[in-house]
């Protein structure tokens, strides 16, 4: 009796094991033919299968939550599906969408054509515009065919609407500035004719002040007072001052015209400068030193405009009884600017031995107008600087100085080396 209950046992249990051994089966040919996922962890050395939902699902809820259009339409443009992205984008549920032609929703056809006949070679790609009740939308496309797993063609579709939209207005404000830098130019030309006219129309009165005083003072000084004479001499000294500034005025407003992409040798140039400047280098018997200067893209006209004005100054702000000494040095720096480190730099120092500036005075000389001295002092008119400034601007450059009062002055001139892109 006992025999026959533990043969009922064995086979009751040995009934259970192949029901288990059967949905276990069923479990790993579901795994491996992709119909379901499924998780496998072992426990105490026995392995347990944890049973998920099925990728199919997943997949799903995946286009759905998808941040852009996805359909699948047949050979023919039957849509087969789509998602609420795309159905968005149309203005209709997506049940009204599927079973109709994607060729209704198109403002040109024959662009998604030429799209569908390219899916012979791969994926395709490009733009195409969308159409439902009169509403265009522009959109981006991208053809997939899925056979010979599915029969259909996967479509993604991506709005441009707000990319139009910034290109439009930049479109539009670029239209604008062209026609703003076209105002500009013909205004700049209108003030380019307007400061030969006005240098001119002023300049030939104050030549004739200069003349007729300068006639009255040598030839009929006798009779005037001893204060009269003075009184001519400061007309004269006035008118004079004045012409020198007019000059001055007319450099600094044609120091921001446009550079020429010449090749300039800053060593010719020097060279021409020295020329220039003979007479009163002889005169305070100026000694000036120089490396080889590099080549530069400018313009040859500023550049001796620059160097002029520097060594004038270097000569001009000597010290009394100590002859003026110039040297000039060039090197190569790197990350001078904070917007574009990658920029390398020609660096051209002008060393002199003259009076130097107050640390505190360093950031006003490069401004029109700022003198340190009085006119009876040093001549001048406080534009030279600001004219050296202007050209390294235009040169993409700049220009700083260091300086020490008694212990001279180093002027630090950054151009961009023609390495740079």
């Amino acid at each position: 009796m006992k025999q026959e209950q533990h043969i009922e046992t064995l086979l009751s249990e040995i009934a259970d094991l192949k029901v288990r051994l059967f949905e276990a089966n069923g479990i790993i040919d579901a795994i491996k033919d992709g119909s379901i996922d499924a998780l496998v962890l072992n426990k105490n050395g026995t392995p347990n299968v944890y049973s998920l939902e099925s990728a199919d699902y997943t997949y799903r809820i995946l286009i759905e939550k998808f941040g852009e259009g996805a359909l699948s339409i047949s050979e023919e443009g039957l849509i087969l599906y789509c998602n609420d992205y795309f159905a968005g984008l149309i203005g209709l549920p997506s049940t009204k969408i599927i079973g109709s032609y994607f060729n209704s929703y198109i403002a040109s056809v024959w662009e998604f054509t030429d799209l569908m006949s390219a899916l012979k070679n791969g994926p395709s790609k490009g733009e195409i515009m969308l159409r439902y009740e009169g509403k265009k939308r522009p959109v981006y496309i991208s053809l997939t065919n899925l056979q010979p797993t599915v029969s259909a063609i996967g479509i993604i579709v991506t709005d441009l609407s707000q990319k139009k939209k910034h290109e439009e207005a930049l479109a539009l404000y670029q239209r604008q500035l062209e026609v703003k830098v076209n105002e500009l130019n013909q205004t700049n030309t209108n003030l380019e004719q307007f400061i030969h006219v006005v240098s001119h129309d002023l300049k030939e009165p104050l030549r004739k002040i200069v003349s007729y005083t300068s006639h009255l003072n040598s030839t009929r000084a006798d009779l005037f007072t001893k204060h009269e004479v003075n009184n001519l001499n400061i007309i004269n000294s006035s008118a004079l001052r004045l012409n020198s500034l007019v000059d001055d005025l007319v450099k600094y407003a044609f120091s921001t015209n446009k550079v020429e992409d010449d090749e300039v040798d800053l060593t010719g140039v020097l060279r021409e400068v020295m020329d220039d400047l003979e007479l009163v280098i002889t005169e305070r018997a100026a000694v000036i030193r120089s490396d080889k200067l590099p080549v530069i893209t400018g313009s040859r006209v500023q550049m001796r405009q620059l160097f002029s004005n520097l060594i004038s100054n270097a000569i001009k702000y000597g010290k009394r009884d100590v002859k003026p000494e110039i040297t000039i040095t060039t090197g190569f720096v790197e990350n001078i600017e904070r917007q574009r480190p990658d920029k390398n730099f020609y660096k051209i120092s002008l060393h002199d031995n003259g009076i130097g500036m107050d640390k505190a005075h360093l950031s006003k000389i490069f401004t029109i107008f700022q003198r340190l001295h009085m006119r009876n002092e040093y001549s001048g008119n406080g534009i030279g600087l600001a004219i050296c400034k202007k050209i390294m601007e235009n040169h993409a450059g700049k220009i700083d100085v260091e300086s020490a009062p008694n212990e001279g002055s180093t002027f630090n001139l950054y151009f961009p080396s023609q390495g740079n892109t």
